[in-house]
């Protein structure tokens, strides 16, 4: 990772404050916005945890993309993550937390922490401190 500039700093900025923005607002019906599943609890359910899953990584890869943008396989990573949270994981979570507790806000102690991996952007987050890490024992051995 080389010497940021005052763009880059200032892109870092505008995705962190869009990520604090997703967590305040988490409350928000995404799904009355679309004017989708509206009449349909678990619709309206799985299509607000998908929006915010696509805000969140979106502005994750925004980061990534700007704290490694001279290295191509970090953002080919972190699309691979992306596109496993959304076709894999995601549906499962869906698929397992309405047929047990159905659309509710509150999550069972085992759900929690699964529903936070997930819906927020934990995962990502984790992704950047690695591969920050990793450029960090890469320049050490150079």
């Amino acid at each position: 990772m080389n010497k940021l500039t005052a763009k880059q700093i200032g892109v870092i900025i505008a995705c962190i404050t869009g990520l604090a923005l997703v967590y305040l607002y988490q409350r928000v019906n995404y799904a009355a916005w679309l004017g989708i599943g509206l009449d349909q609890a678990n619709l309206t359910f799985s299509i607000n945890r998908l929006v915010r899953l696509l805000l969140n990584d979106g502005l994750c890869l925004g980061i990534i993309y700007t704290l490694f943008r001279n290295r191509p396989q970090y953002l080919r990573w972190a699309w691979y993550l992306f596109l496993m949270e959304v076709v894999l994981i995601l549906p499962l979570y869906l698929v397992v937390k309405l047929a047990w507790e159905g659309p509710t806000e509150i999550s069972s102690p085992l759900l929690s922490p699964i529903h936070r991996i997930i819906v927020n952007p934990l995962l990502m987050v984790i992704f950047i401190v690695a591969c920050y890490l990793q450029d960090l024992k890469t320049k050490s051995r150079v």
